[in-house]
């Protein structure tokens, strides 16, 4: 099945201060794109690249709170992109001067980034990038039911890039000492410290917990290329209150912009 090019809405991110062109039916961006963005501790001149950055929600959170910054993002569907290069534009007030490329390419073809147009795309296949984060399908191809929307399909369900797969691309863009952020379910944990163990050390493990009396169902780990130091289980952020209002830990990131580390401090 192919979707025609999707209708979109218009939405706030970061308290308004973000606008963000998305489908309104299948796949849809939320608070994990938002945490995703706010977990990268990224400085001055360095250089992030999103794999399966969707319509760029979680880049453009990162360049808001890093506005001097290199961003790239790939995404396999090219709906996605080119709602993504709309964002862009949207939001070019806001940071002006950031570089900002994103590709449509099937990270499993190596070929759909070598036929790809554009002077950076070498980087995609070398270790080029200070900062790597990314948000993969969630579910294993047969363990979810699929959506009648094709986009939200393909960003749910696992399809040639498994999970392993899908980490090992991404550490294999990371430089040495540079970070690797992701974000995922909680009950896939085990999985991803092996296959994040084997190339980055000092895992930070932090749970998002829904709510106080809750057990975590996402969880975002990161780690650092090339080092061996020990693992860290962080307290992790408390999305919601009891009553369903959002934690003052959760406003602070998700409206505010905060570090999503200084929050779980």
């Amino acid at each position: 099945m192919v979707d025609t090019f999707p209708e979109f809405s218009e939405d706030g991110f970061l308290d308004g201060k973000l606008l963000i062109r998305q489908p309104v039916k299948g796949f849809r961006a939320g608070s994990d794109a938002v945490l995703l963005g706010a977990a990268v501790d990224i400085k001055p001149g360095e250089s992030l690249l999103d794999v399966g950055c969707g319509v760029g929600t979680a880049a453009l959170c990162a360049a808001f709170r890093q506005p001097a910054c290199h961003l790239s993002g790939v995404e396999f569907q090219p709906h996605l992109v080119e709602l993504a290069h709309q964002n862009i534009t949207l939001n070019r007030e806001k940071f002006p001067d950031t570089p900002i490329e994103i590709i449509s390419a099937d990270i499993t073809r190596k070929q759909d980034f070598e036929n790809s147009k554009g002077p950076a795309n070498k980087r995609f296949l070398e270790d080029a990038f200070d900062h790597v984060m990314s948000n993969p399908p969630f579910y294993e191809e047969g363990r979810a039911q699929g959506s009648p929307s094709n986009i939200k399909t393909q960003a749910h369900i696992e399809g040639a890039a498994r999970l392993d797969i899908w980490i090992r691309f991404c550490a294999a863009r990371i430089r040495p000492k540079g970070t690797f952020t992701l974000i995922h379910r909680s009950d896939r944990l085990p999985e991803i410290l092996q296959e994040m163990g084997r190339v980055c050390g000092n895992l930070k493990i932090i749970p998002l917990w829904p709510n106080k009396d809750t057990a975590a169902k996402r969880v975002l780990v990161q780690g650092i290329k090339s080092t061996n130091g020990p693992s860290q289980l962080l307290p992790g952020i408390v999305m919601h209150e009891l009553d369903g209002k959002p934690s003052k830990q959760a406003e602070e990131i998700l409206r505010s912009g905060k570090s999503l580390l200084e929050a779980c401090k």
